[in-house]
């Protein structure tokens, strides 16, 4: 799986540094080994291999310069650093969904089972401007690892992605297929270089 985080990430990163380089450039460098430590130690759980491998490849984006040029996923999430991570998940935990999270540290439902509060075996991510948040489902289960979209309004659902390594090829896939599925107007989840030469998505 790692091989995988690998090349997707190789291949996001080519396409950004020949396509998009002021978005390129607000890639950070890989995350310190203390940092990932501190988060791990935080939430208390194994993180999947997956997600260890894109923060030993990136530290999230650098958007306190100029948040609009920001690397965004699909969805224009922007990657967190960790420590980030950890705050985000440390805010959000200090409410947690009575419905599912016990006092024990167990959960009621499973990994990829919606939640209308915000579950403490949720990690976020990555960030929306609009609060939303991408968060890997912690809670045991088949789909242990898989990518939840959390917003204060409605709850946590399931996305369409089994895990990091299925976002990051998904995302790779989509920016590869950039200069044929480019259209006027694009298709939704189609990437969109901006005027100011900015990565975003429909």
């Amino acid at each position: 799986m790692n091989d995988g985080v690998d090349t997707a990430w190789a291949r996001i990163t080519a396409w950004l540094h020949s396509h998009t380089p002021i978005t390129a450039a607000t890639l950070r460098s890989p995350a310190p080994a203390d940092d990932i430590r501190a988060v791990q130690d935080a939430v208390g759980r194994p993180f999947p291999d997956d997600l260890l491998a894109w923060w030993r490849l990136m530290d999230g984006v650098d958007d306190d310069t100029d948040y609009r040029n920001a690397f965004t996923l699909p969805g224009v999430y922007m990657p967190l650093p960790v420590t980030r991570a950890r705050d985000e998940w440390a805010s959000l935990s200090a409410y947690p969904d009575q419905d599912c999270c016990q006092a024990d540290g167990q959960h009621q439902r499973a990994a990829g089972d919606a939640t209308l509060g915000f579950c403490t075996a949720l990690l976020p991510v990555c960030r929306a401007l609009d609060g939303a948040v991408l968060a890997l489902d912690l809670r045991p289960g088949t789909d242990h690892g898989c990518v939840m979209d959390w917003m204060a309004q409605s709850g946590a659902h399931r996305t369409t992605w089994a895990n990091i390594n299925a976002l990051l090829t998904d995302t790779a896939e989509r920016l590869d297929n950039y200069p044929t599925a480019a259209q006027d107007p694009p298709n939704p989840g189609d990437p969109v270089i901006r005027d100011d030469g900015a990565l975003t998505w429909t």
